[in-house]
């Protein structure tokens, strides 16, 4: 944990060499930015900072002295491969160096620096206290990472932002034990690159074994604990049934990692289908799947695996709508039927675009008739929206605007951004918005509501509508994106409403795996041994479940209907239309009863469903409302709350 010392402020030195040359500035109050050289092998960055003599007798350097510099390293060279050039800012005036008031200077991680704005290395040396509003950048040395927060700002209290959380800079280790051949390797407390505390855990496709460790550590010298496992073909034990693959992308990680949930979901499901004798009882249905990072290129790489690497898969089942649009459209060049658990983009109901693909997931754009419903309930005929720049959130926000004029309501501003929120939220408070809907993936909600923070666009004046599909405690998770606390974030989200697909069955009836919903709920938190709060896609968890449910039910619909032409499941292949055609009707004529309630598709492929109405009161999500769009009917608590009256 950082430490302040007034007058010890022990900072890297700063080169004099005229020859060092700044690169650009991020910050806006300078005209150049500090930048550093590489660092050599050293094995103690602070170590060597003091033994140089010119630096033994510093205290601010932590006082070791009698050793001498590297061999063949001045002193003079080794400042310059190890600290921060500081580039004076002439236009900036003074920044009030003499002031007693402000924050005291604080230490560097060990084997890193901090950049400091507008100063020059002499006042770095003096300065005892920076003035409020200034801002400091921790930086490592190469092959680490910082840890913690990267940049602090002073705080009118005299003190630096989020100092509860130090800033380290650690050991990376080798990327390469991040992937597996044959199988996944799913990374534990990583958020950009693997560093000391980082643990990966490796499983196997079906079909091979594991040979090796099934976890690694990074360690703190920059190593992992285990070699890099292997996954070796297991020599097939006959069942007297014949195996039909299914080809999956699931995104443990990235906008939305649902396949934490829904990976173990359909693992669930697999089991079950398989257990059955009245369900394709002369196959066995298997699962070869990978880690798309919810990335499309990612995706790409993938999706060309499974297609020209044995054996033929029937059928491919993405997660993530912008990996599904990806998919669904190669998909039918293969002659492949495309099965969606996790993907809500309304541009993927264009029948024409995407002829095989259907979702149990429903489309995005069943909020919106939810949205227009809550506006004409309290009377609101003026709204805002601010969304996320991807097509997901664009054509539902088309959508939405095309409903709300058929209401007489007006979209009176519409922001819209890729990954930094603040000018739009700005713009927001600047136009004077009330009734703003909130288009954006979890990870952007959190930069949303720190911005929103900021610019007080919150309280009894405002109401905000979010999507309801995000984790009930992302306001809470640290994000290193962000520089808000989680007490000012719940401040901000306070009083939102969310509305959310009915993803589970809210009956407690028995559905076609013999389970209600709740002992599918049970079941599923077992196999998972964590917080389902932490958990990616637990929510879409049982449209995962179902989705091999109607999957199983079709294909035996279709090998039914291929015996009677000679044919057999096995037989398909990707120049095969027939086959694909059978599965196409069996799957379009679906009807059961999952665990998240009664499944069928629109003429689209997309899953009908209800929608569920909460608000957040105190810090938690309460059940305020359903709504039936199919039959235009709205349940309705009377629970909602408000600070002071309902906005108007």
């Amino acid at each position: 944990r950082e430490r302040t010392s007034a007058g010890r402020p022990p900072i890297s030195p700063f080169p004099t060499s005229p020859d060092s040359s700044p690169g650009p500035r991020r910050f806006s109050r300078a005209p150049s930015a500090p930048s550093i050289a590489p660092a050599g092998p050293e094995p103690s960055f602070q170590g060597w900072l003091s033994d140089c003599p010119a630096h033994r007798s510093s205290p601010r350097l932590g006082g070791r002295t009698g050793r001498h510099c590297p061999p063949h390293t001045s002193c003079k060279m080794l400042l310059l491969l190890l600290s921060v050039v500081l580039i004076p800012d002439p236009g900036s005036g003074t920044l009030g160096l003499n002031s007693t008031t402000g924050c005291e200077i604080i230490h560097p991680p060990r084997d890193g620096g901090i950049r400091y704005r507008g100063l020059t290395p002499d006042q770095v040396q003096t300065v005892h206290f920076l003035p409020f509003d200034y801002e400091i950048e921790y930086v490592c040395r190469p092959d680490r990472e910082i840890v913690g927060p990267k940049v602090r700002k002073c705080l009118p209290n005299g003190t630096w932002t989020e100092m509860g959380y130090a800033s380290r800079c650690l050991r990376t280790c080798p990327k390469i034990h991040l992937s597996l051949e044959n199988g996944q390797a799913m990374p534990r407390s990583m958020e950009r690159v693997p560093v000391e505390g980082t643990w990966v855990e490796y499983h196997c496709n079906p079909g091979f074994r594991l040979v090796g460790s099934a976890r690694s550590n990074c360690t703190k010298v920059g190593r992992w604990s285990f070699p890099k496992p292997i996954c070796e073909l297991r020599r097939p034990i006959s069942t007297g049934r014949r195996a039909v693959h299914i080809g999956a992308l699931f995104p443990m990680s990235g906008g939305w990692p649902g396949g934490q949930a829904c990976l173990p979901a359909v693992r669930m499901a697999l089991e079950d289908v398989n257990r059955r004798r009245d369900i394709l009882p002369d196959h066995e249905l298997r699962l070869i799947h990978h880690d798309s990072k919810c990335d499309p290129g990612q995706a790409t790489k993938y999706l060309y695996e499974l297609l020209y690497n044995d054996p033929i898969k029937i059928i491919l089942m993405p997660g993530c709508s912008s990996v599904s649009t990806l998919v669904a459209e190669a998909a039918r060049m293969w002659n492949l039927i495309v099965l969606s658990y996790g993907s809500s983009s309304p541009a993927l109901s264009n029948r024409q675009r995407f002829p095989t693909f259907f979702r149990t997931h429903p489309s995005a754009t069943l909020h919106n008739p939810t949205r227009v419903q809550l506006f004409k309930k309290w009377g609101w005929t003026k709204i805002a929206t601010i969304q996320q720049t991807t097509e997901v959130f664009t054509s539902t926000l088309d959508d939405l605007d095309q409903r709300v004029k058929e209401a007489g309501i007006e979209i009176t501003f519409r922001q819209s951004f890729f990954s930094d929120p603040a000018a739009p939220v700005r713009s927001l408070k600047r136009q004077d918005a009330r009734i703003i809907v909130g288009l954006f993936y979890e990870t952007e909600a959190r930069k949303v509501f720190c911005e929103v923070y900021k610019e007080k666009l919150y309280g009894k004046r405002y109401v905000w509508f979010l999507i309801g599909w995000y984790a009930d405690n992302w306001f809470r998770i640290k994000d290193p994106a962000i520089n808000c606390t989680e007490a000012e974030m719940a401040e901000a989200v306070e009083g939102h409403v969310t509305t959310e697909i009915v993803m589970l069955n809210p009956e407690n009836t028995r559905s076609i795996s013999n389970m209600t919903s709740q002992e599918f709920i049970e079941k599923l938190q077992k196999r998972l041994g964590k917080n389902p709060e932490e958990t990616g896609g637990f929510q879409e968890a049982p449209l995962a479940y179902d989705a091999i449910w109607a999957l199983a039910l079709a294909l035996n619909k279709t090998s039914a209907e291929l015996v009677k032409k000679g044919l057999r499941l096995e037989d398909f292949n990707y120049n095969n239309k027939n086959i694909t055609d059978e599965i196409y009707r069996a799957l379009n004529s679906s009807a059961f009863e999952g665990v998240s309630g009664h499944v069928v598709f629109d003429a689209s492929g997309s899953r009908m469903a209800w929608t569920l109405i909460e608000q957040l009161q105190g810090g938690v999500y309460k059940k305020i409302g359903y709504y039936d769009s199919t039959k235009d009917n709205l349940s309705w608590y009377n629970n909602d709350k408000w600070i002071g009256d309902a906005p108007g």
